[in-house]
């Protein structure tokens, strides 16, 4: 057995924001990572420009930077390009991206035990009190934090599947799309030449039933994917991501003389955050409680931000050693506060728009409804994100 004040269980962006500033305020902190790092992960790959300036991430972590989003739709598939607000996105590749979170988190004291696959939590008196991997070994902890994906295990196995999804009589699966991507290598210049600063989005049944296909152009390689939700796939979704590559009336032209060099599927959670986030001796932070953007997929800034303020929770939850869900509800009160406007928006947006092509029950006009609502979904958003960070401009130059 192992003891630490924090335990901290996935090492993406949530995971290791969280550990770095767990271990930052004092606490005795480990960070588990079923995988070795550097590991390649499913994911467009866009990061907001908040978090290159925050941490100061360096300039081989970056691939790429975007100023637009350019929308396929039929039938007409005509790009039609937004201009991203502010100061852009930047891509890069999860595989180094990850790994240089985690390294911050190690620097600022926190210790990292990578290809432990955890299976089970300890429960003690209603609080969790620490966890156990596959192979036996235990660790406990004070608080334990949970930023270990969709299919999070300690928000199964503390009781939080029941309380989010079967209390309210809803399946986990409702709440999800199943992705699939692939990486294609390509001539650097002629990335440059076919994508220059856009990424793009496809709708259409073929590709995606109920959600779109993406294409993230990098360095060297372009990061191409799907996903919708599984309930409306008719077929396999590798079927889906067979017909985008070779048969799409677009695609496969802006692929041509490319070689795909890894295939990946993944779960993401994408109508709302879960609520609560917190229990007796646990946090959640990331996608492991479904923080996502239900109109564009983005998760890594939500992941980031909620990190960051579970961290920093835990430390001070520690050192005063109330580890309750009494004191560690100012943790959802401070993600709230931080990025709740925003996340909280595009939920009442997609309710509005894709929500609503969702409930028609002709399958046909479900579909084309659902196509013109997720356009008016990125519109909307896109128009209120701008209005946005200009009226924090404008508060920031009265202060």
């Amino acid at each position: 057995m192992q003891k630490y004040d924090v335990i901290v269980v996935g090492a993406g962006p949530a995971g290791s924001m969280a550990a770095m500033k767990a271990a930052q305020g004092g606490a005795k902190t480990l960070l588990l990572e079923r995988a070795e790092l550097p590991r390649y992960k499913l994911c467009g790959g866009g990061v907001a420009n908040w978090i290159m300036r925050k941490f100061d991430i360096p300039e081989d972590v970056i691939e790429r930077e975007y100023k637009n989003i350019v929308t396929y739709i039929p039938p007409n598939y005509e790009g039609q390009v937004f201009p991203m607000p502010g100061l852009g996105y930047f891509g890069v590749c999860r595989d180094k991206f990850d790994y240089c979170l985690t390294k911050m988190a190690m620097e600022a004291g926190a210790e990292f035990k990578e290809g432990i696959n955890i299976r089970d939590v300890i429960m003690e008196e209603g609080y969790v009190k620490g966890v156990v991997s596959s192979d036996g070994q235990v660790f406990r902890g004070d608080i334990i934090i949970g930023c270990d994906g969709a299919h999070s295990i300690v928000a199964k196995k503390s009781g939080f599947w029941k309380l989010w999804f079967g209390q309210k009589g809803e399946n986990w699966r409702d709440h999800m799309w199943f992705c699939v991507g692939v990486e294609v290598k390509m001539d650097k210049k002629i990335i440059d030449e076919r994508f220059d600063d856009n990424y793009l989005f496809f709708t259409g049944r073929e590709v995606a039933p109920l959600a779109y296909g993406w294409l993230f152009p990098k360095r060297e390689t372009v990061s191409v994917g799907l996903g919708s939700f599984l309930f409306s796939m008719n077929k396999k979704p590798w079927s889906y991501m067979d017909y985008f590559l070779n048969k799409h009336p677009v695609l496969p032209k802006l692929l041509e003389g490319g070689k795909i060099v890894l295939r990946r599927g993944a779960w993401l959670p994408i109508r709302h955050c879960q609520r609560p986030s917190y229990g007796n001796g646990v946090l959640f932070a990331g996608d492991s409680v479904g923080m996502v953007s239900p109109i564009s997929g983005e998760g890594i800034y939500y992941a980031v931000r909620a990190g960051l303020e579970a961290g920093a929770t835990a430390a001070e939850a520690v050192n005063i050693g109330d580890v309750s869900t009494h004191f560690l509800s100012h943790y959802e009160e401070r993600w709230l506060g931080v990025m709740g406007e925003q996340l909280l928006y595009q939920e009442k947006l997609f309710l509005d728009t894709v929500g609503k092509a969702l409930e028609v029950r002709d399958e046909k006009l479900r579909h084309e409804l659902y196509e013109k609502r997720l356009l008016e979904a990125i519109v909307g958003y896109t128009q209120w994100i701008i209005e946005w960070i200009l009226k924090r401009k404008e508060k920031a130059k009265k202060d």
